[in-house]
């Protein structure tokens, strides 16, 4: 594997006015779990398409080992917080779907759509229509179909933002898990700061105006999770509240000035 390497990126979407993307460099760690944090409007999303080879910047350049990132490619798996699932399909042929392409046998793909489905708690959903799926469950059918393929890293646009709070944190737990058990890395974008600060092995701030990175930091909590550490203690910890309220504040302060 190898890192992805973002280089004074910049980006202007046509007819627009304001420039959405500033000066952009960024070392994506492939062993890792990146998150870029940031109001809305700070073009995160924005990024992430580029990232995912879905937008071509204006400006810069993005490579990997190497070579340039032109185009979507399954090295890179996107999991959208509408999920993209088709809802024609049940949960075995949604994994299936990145599969059909490489041509495996019917044996080979049951395996390899049931051993993912396994990772993300979901076998005995295996035949189950999507639309009857919770937003959770979906959004782990949505992370099992990028698992299947075998992508090095895992692009996720606020992959949590339609969840309850216990939903949330369970997927919170699942990313860990699997990144734990480096299935992949991982490359996420969130407004949510306790969601950044929890899971971030790298955590980039953003600011608007235009979108460009103000901070870089490695916070320790992580860590605590990966000691055996609930997560709700961590949240609940003064150091984890300390560290929130200093980003919040941060992120207020460049929101109006």
């Amino acid at each position: 594997m190898a890192d992805i390497a973002l280089e004074n990126i910049g980006l202007h979407y046509h007819g627009q006015p304001q420039i959405t993307l500033s000066g952009i460099n960024l070392t994506i760690p492939d062993n890792g779990i990146t998150i870029i944090l940031g109001a809305s409007g700070c073009g995160k999303t924005s990024l992430l398409n580029i990232v995912a080879g879905f937008l071509t910047p204006s400006g810069g350049q993005i490579t990997r080992g190497g070579n340039p990132v032109l185009h979507p490619d399954s090295d890179r798996a996107v999991v959208f917080q509408n999920d993209a699932l088709m809802p024609w399909l049940n949960v075995y042929e949604n994994v299936a779907l990145g599969l059909k392409i490489k041509k495996l046998g019917k044996q080979e793909e049951t395996r390899i759509v049931e051993e993912n489905l396994q990772k993300v708690g979901l076998l005995h959903a295996i035949t189950d229509d999507i639309w009857s799926l919770s937003g959770g469950m979906r959004q782990r059918v949505g992370i099992a179909r990028a698992l299947a393929v075998k992508s090095d890293f895992i692009l996720m646009d606020e992959p949590f933002g339609a969840l309850d709070a216990a939903n949330r944190e369970q997927m919170q737990t699942l990313i860990l898990t699997l990144w734990q058990k480096q299935q992949s890395a991982f490359f996420i974008i969130t407004h949510d700061i306790e969601e950044a600060l929890l899971m971030a092995t790298k955590l980039i701030l953003m600011a608007p105006s235009p979108g460009r990175i103000i901070s870089e930091e490695e916070p320790p909590f992580y860590k605590q999770w990966s000691e055996g550490r609930p997560i709700r203690q961590i949240k609940s910890d003064p150091a984890f509240i300390h560290h929130r309220d200093l980003l919040s504040d941060k992120i207020m302060a460049y929101q109006h000035g």
